[in-house]
């Protein structure tokens, strides 16, 4: 290199240390020596001093070349930004055997993914980190949910924003963050069932988290609003339009938003050398319904009184840290408003015309191990809901309950069989008039489903493409739930033949 060019770098560096540390534009550097040898191209002078740029701590103006200055000790030199795209998604297309589509045979609330249909989620995710544990992130996520175009012809899609928010991270300590937004909040699942029986919310608000030192216990304080189209909450009814205006215009005669608070404590005991531990979870929440006026004829309107309820609930997990191997047992028992979850509104009602009566209760288990070339994931519940209505016999009183069982063999890296068995059981607050005895639908299922996974051998990989073979055999009572000229009020077994698909990859979607 041309040692002029050296002589000049020097001083220029020295020049500019001061003001490095005192944030303000470095003097000019000193004339440029004659070239010490001729046969090089001599270096460029340098800018004048005016149209040089104010130092800035952290950075350093182009004509120093590669010197750079380290920020000062929890200071970024500039924020550092990212952007993601995530998504969850299957697709499924199936036959039933006969010659129609094949169709999602379950009884219970929350059956088995092995006959779901298609759905996806897409999801942008902006990420901003200001400073050493100071951040910020912006979600969005757009949920898409079938028949596909090829199934209807029509150049439409039901669409949802499920996830709309932003969340502040390290304001005031590092383990503190706010958000406020649109949000699925919720924390671990049933994979099997594709639920998640302890919390799932799914509201307009905010709520602030703290987390302690090491990230294995934290408190979560959330606050939402919600509101379903039913006429439990809102109504709309037309009325002639303001003077002088032709026509009538929809007037919101009742408008009352669900108002749900939720509380979540988490703590976890390090165990199998740090990598596995115990988990446990306190959860409550709290609904609140103000009260109103609904039109029940045109002119005539009835008071609607406020309502209320309230839900807690548990989790114990033990997971080793080795291979997705765990198990967690859930447990949450809601009353008034909260035994409906937190968009579900009531067919009946107390005398009083409120939910206060009304109850519900779960219990849950999630577990999978893994030792290769073998897996076995469970997954079931039990639930017992009641109504607050008097009468004796009503069909939205139910005990249910399911109880899945997959194994899994991994044929090398890339490929697997999963077989998947269950069974299924609901009892409805109505009787059976061919028995006179309570409505009690069971069923059987087995599947069969081999699998590519690229992503390697692993119960939780993703993508994989799989083939699913199902069988399903219901009982009379299971079929009595079908309208007469539904060929499932009349089968006794049921098919299912498809080829599907399953992803995910950044989703922020799933839980703690």
């Amino acid at each position: 290199m041309n040692r002029g060019a050296w002589i000049i770098g020097l001083a220029a560096l020295a020049l500019a240390r001061p003001a490095l540390a005192q944030d303000e534009p470095s003097p000019p550097p000193p004339a440029e020596p004659a070239p010490a040898e001729p046969a090089e191209a001599p270096a460029p002078a340098p800018e004048p001093p005016a149209a040089r740029p104010p130092m800035v701590r952290g950075k350093v103006p182009a004509f120093m070349g590669p010197v750079r200055v380290p920020p000062p000790k929890g200071e970024l030199d500039h924020p550092r930004s990212s952007f993601s795209f995530g998504s969850y998604g299957r697709v499924v297309v199936a036959s039933d055997g006969r010659g129609g589509e094949g169709r999602d045979a379950d009884v219970v609330a929350r059956g088995t993914r092995i006959d779901e249909g298609p759905y996806a989620e897409l999801e942008l995710r902006r990420d901003d980190e200001w400073k050493k544990d100071l951040s910020s992130r912006i979600v969005t996520t757009l949920a898409i949910g079938g028949p596909l175009f090829h199934y209807d012809g029509k150049f439409d899609a039901k669409l949802a924003v499920r996830n709309l928010y932003l969340e502040e991270r390290g304001i005031g300590d590092k383990g503190l963050s706010v958000w406020a937004g649109s949000r699925m909040y919720r924390g671990d699942d049933i994979y099997l069932l594709d639920f998640w029986p302890l919390d799932n919310l799914n509201t307009v608000g905010g709520g602030v988290r703290f987390e302690l030192e090491g990230g294995k216990s934290f408190a979560a304080w959330h606050v939402g609003l919600n509101r379903a189209d039913d006429p439990f909450q809102y109504q709309v009814r037309p009325r002639p339009a303001p003077q002088n205006q032709p026509g009538t215009t929809d007037v919101e005669i009742l408008n009352r938003p669900r108002l749900v608070s939720s509380l979540k404590l988490s703590h976890i005991v390090p165990l199998f050398g740090e990598k596995g531990g115990l988990k446990a979870v306190a959860y409550g929440e709290v609904h609140r319904l103000p009260s109103g006026e609904r039109e029940t004829q045109p002119g005539r309107y009835e008071d609607v009184p406020g309502d209320s309820g309230m839900l807690l609930g548990g989790q114990v997990g033990l997971f080793t840290g080795e291979h997705d191997t765990f198990v967690n047992l859930f447990f949450r028992h809601g009353r008034g408003l909260a035994a409906y979850g937190e968009l579900g509104t009531p067919e009946g009602t107390s005398p009083d015309r409120t939910v206060e009566g009304a109850t519900e209760t779960r219990l849950g288990i999630s577990g999978n191990f893994e030792q290769s070339p073998f897996a076995l994931v469970v997954g079931g519940y039990f639930r017992s809901f009641r109504e607050p209505t008097p009468e004796q016999f009503n069909f939205n009183n139910v005990d249910e309950g399911i109880f899945v069982v997959r194994p899994h063999v991994f044929l090398g890296d890339h490929a697997g069989v999963a077989v998947e068995g269950s069974y299924q059981a609901q009892q409805r607050g109505i009787l059976n008039i061919a028995t006179n005895q309570p409505v009690h639908a069971r069923l059987w299922r087995f599947g069969l489903m081999p699998y590519l996974s690229p992503a390697g051998a692993g119960v939780f990989k993703r993508p994989v493409l799989r083939l699913i073979m199902a069988f399903t055999q219901r009982n009379e009572d299971a079929r009595s739930l079908y309208a007469y000229d539904d060929v499932f009020a009349r089968r006794k077994v049921e098919q299912f033949y498809g080829i599907g698909a399953e992803w995910w990859f950044n989703s922020s979607s799933y839980g703690e």
